[in-house]
């Protein structure tokens, strides 16, 4: 897996922090795309990652917005982590 941290993160509360981290190293310990999104589901399931985070996926990669604190039905306008798999 390849990450890139495409724009700074906005650290607003510890919670966020630590679910940022998470999800990098979630991906860097992925072996493959299915083991990602396993993964990533896993994550969603265990944390409150839906209120702070976004992610999806496209044909070879998955890409993380994070939620804005003032309105989490809005993101960001850009993307924090692109992965390509």
């Amino acid at each position: 897996m390849k990450v890139t941290i495409e724009h700074s993160f906005c650290q607003y509360c510890d919670e966020a922090t630590e679910l940022y981290f998470r999800i990098i190293n979630t991906i860097l310990f992925s072996i493959d795309e299915a083991d990602l999104r396993g993964s990533m589901e896993r994550l969603r399931s265990e944390t409150a990652l839906d209120e702070y985070f976004v992610f999806g996926y496209g044909a070879h990669h998955m890409w993380v917005c994070q939620r804005r604190l003032s309105d989490p039905t809005r993101i960001f306008e850009n993307r924090v982590i692109m992965t390509e798999f």
